[in-house]
């Protein structure tokens, strides 16, 4: 048996006098739509792709925000399908680069553009495989990423020592 979830709209009842037309049946208000699960799901292999100036294909970055699947954004480990050996090696390398290259106290959006550009330029040379997306969005996203964690980690410390200072 095929599971197809329903929500039903939500409605107000309304009782109009004898002068109106018959309402419609209920099958002509209630909205009811199957939607096919498959074609929900975009698979990497069909994402739509670029040509560069020199004729390569590059993949474009995912619409929605990173990490926010469940809102209508990406999990980057699920849209790459690199397998887990080669996601976690790319990850690893990529935040010890951002280590060397940025400042860690501040969230991606606060880097300086030589650090970027630093950051980005190493990161292609690193992985090449990084060249086959463009602008070479998975770095961006495990860098934002990875900022964004360490930050808030190293700002969720300090409040703790603070804390343990004033109970003392």
């Amino acid at each position: 048996m095929d599971y197809q979830p329903y929500f039903p709209p939500i409605t107000l009842r309304k009782v109009f006098g004898k002068e109106r037309s018959p309402s419609p049946s209920s099958s002509e208000i209630t909205a009811h739509k199957v939607f096919d699960f498959e074609s929900e799901h975009v698979i990497q292999s069909q994402l739509p792709v670029e040509k560069t100036e020199c004729g390569n294909d590059l993949i474009p970055p995912p619409h929605g925000s990173l990490s926010k699947p469940n809102s209508g954004g990406y999990a980057l480990q699920e849209v790459l399908a690199w397998g887990d050996d080669m996601y976690d090696s790319v990850q690893k390398g990529l935040h010890l680069m951002c280590e060397k290259k940025m400042d860690m106290n501040s969230p991606y959006h606060l880097q300086q553009l030589e650090s970027l550009s630093a950051f980005f330029e190493a990161a292609q040379e690193q992985f090449p495989i990084l060249t086959h997306y463009q602008d070479s969005w998975p770095a961006r996203d495990f860098a934002r990423m990875y900022l964004k964690n360490k930050v808030g980690s190293d700002k969720a410390k300090v409040k703790t020592r603070n804390k343990m200072t004033d109970n003392d």
